[in-house]
């Protein structure tokens, strides 16, 4: 656990609670509310009509762990070294021109978003997939959480920590749903606000879901042309996410059981884009592309009385924004001496502007894999992103190539106009590499490289 300067609770006669909700590799595509029409969300759809949904959200990477970190430290990768969920390149490293930067896990200096809360008086509590550390001091308990169970699996829990087992019959997600249940029931006996982290893994692999779900969406999909070559799977993640869906409601029954709806702050998003391209929408690429189809995800905020309900924003906003804002909204200050690279866009959920500052927002994602020996070339290299207004540049070290895309006019990434226009691809490119300077990164030449 940090032992860095708490955060500190500004006067506010009545804390705010605060529920955030993580679902699992849910592409913007993954929601009835966001535009697909034969997914039933109806509880995550009465989420938007009650509150702020953002049209041009943005996960911080296209894959789990650096994106959950992102999240939970309110930091770019080169500030945690969390990049990748795995080392697909091990034992290829000489294939690669530039020495690939260690992956890590959260460091114990990390003053994570749970901490920031807890340090601030509120009762914790993290269910579900936490991904960033290890059962040690890396467990969320460590983190800033006084409940925390980690796990991931759907009906089977995978490495839970602490050890605990399913009830049988009963799927992970319903089964933290009840934890979480009687986790705000205690908050309210104490008379604690609190904070709590649902991180479901659905609608994570493996495909698995209730029969009776299956079977209801293997009729109403019948004659729907689907996308990706395994329509199977498209039916089951159809299935995985009404089962998301039902949890969510449970937790809505319960704030307003308990009385404590109007004075709860709710957010629902995800780590990354969807691994099927029937859930991305209409946009190039999937989980794992820094393409807008792997970056793309929805973002919901609701506080009755607070933020309009029924509102639509197309701010680009990112996932090192929540901690930033979530402190911002209950009144904690931000804590001293760390950085937090994200924005407070509370002023936008509270109706006091319109628009974010204009900023650049970036995503440094050395990660390669698939090596083709046949060709000399990996199908997923390192990639750097920077966002630029309506510009998105994608660099490509390990073969100095750029794609250049104006996503206004261009939304599906279709027209490279790196070559077109040569003064933007520049300016972002000097932007990009001035980025990576200031937080201490650079690309170091690998001195066994066998491809010279």
């Amino acid at each position: 656990m940090a032992l860095a300067a708490p955060c500190l609770s500004a006067a506010r006669s009545e804390k705010p609670n605060v529920v955030f909700i993580l679902a699992d590799d849910l592409g913007y595509n993954g929601l009835h509310c966001y535009g697909n029409e034969w997914l039933e969300t109806p509880n995550i759809d009465k989420l938007a009509s009650q509150g702020m949904k953002f049209t041009n959200g943005l996960a911080a990477y296209p894959t789990c762990l650096p994106s959950r970190m992102a999240i939970i430290t309110g930091q770019y990768g080169p500030r945690t070294g969390g990049y990748r969920v795995c080392d697909r390149h091990k034992g290829l490293e000489d294939y690669i021109k530039y020495i690939v930067p260690k992956n890590r896990k959260i460091a114990p200096e990390k003053i994570t978003i749970g901490e920031c809360f807890q340090n601030a008086g509120y009762s914790t509590a993290f269910y579900g997939k936490w991904h960033v550390g290890d059962n040690k001091a890396g467990h969320p308990s460590h983190h800033g959480f006084d409940v925390a169970i980690s796990a991931t699996g759907h009906y089977e829990l995978r490495n839970p920590a602490p050890p605990v087992k399913l009830p049988k019959g009963m799927y992970a997600a319903k089964f933290f749903t009840l934890k979480a249940k009687d986790f705000i029931e205690k908050a309210k006996e104490e008379g604690k606000p609190f904070f709590l982290f649902m991180s479901y893994y659905l609608v994570h692999a493996p495909f698995e879901a209730e029969k009776d779900y299956i079977e209801h969406f293997k009729k109403k999909l019948r004659n729907v042309p689907l996308k990706d070559k395994h329509p199977d799977r498209t039916i089951i993640v159809a299935a995985m996410t009404k089962m998301l869906d039902d949890c969510v409601g449970q937790l809505m029954d319960e704030l307003k059981s308990a009385g404590l709806e109007k004075n709860t702050i709710v957010v629902f998003t995800s780590d990354n884009g969807s691994y099927s391209i029937d859930y991305t929408g209409p946009v190039r690429g999937q989980k794992g592309d820094t393409y807008e189809g792997g970056l793309r995800v929805p973002y919901i905020f609701k506080w009755p009385g607070h933020i309009p309900s029924g509102t639509d924003n197309g701010e680009r906003v990112m996932g090192i924004d929540i901690y930033p804002t979530l402190a911002a909204l209950a009144g904690i200050q931000k804590p001293k001496d760390y950085i937090l690279d994200g924005e407070d866009i509370s002023p936008i959920l509270l109706g006091d502007k319109k628009k974010l500052p204009h900023r650049k927002l970036y995503c440094y994602y050395p990660k390669y894999a698939q090596y083709r020996k046949n060709t000399k070339h990996w199908i997923f290299s390192w990639r750097n992103v920077i966002y630029d207004g309506d510009y998105k540049l994608i660099e490509y070290p390990e073969y100095g190539e750029y794609e250049l895309f104006n996503l206004a006019d261009d939304p599906k990434e279709k027209k490279n106009l790196a070559e077109e226009n040569p003064e933007k691809r520049s300016a972002l490119i000097q932007e990009l590499h001035q980025w990576l300077k200031e937080l201490g990164t650079k690309l170091a030449p690998n001195p066994n490289y066998k491809l010279k």
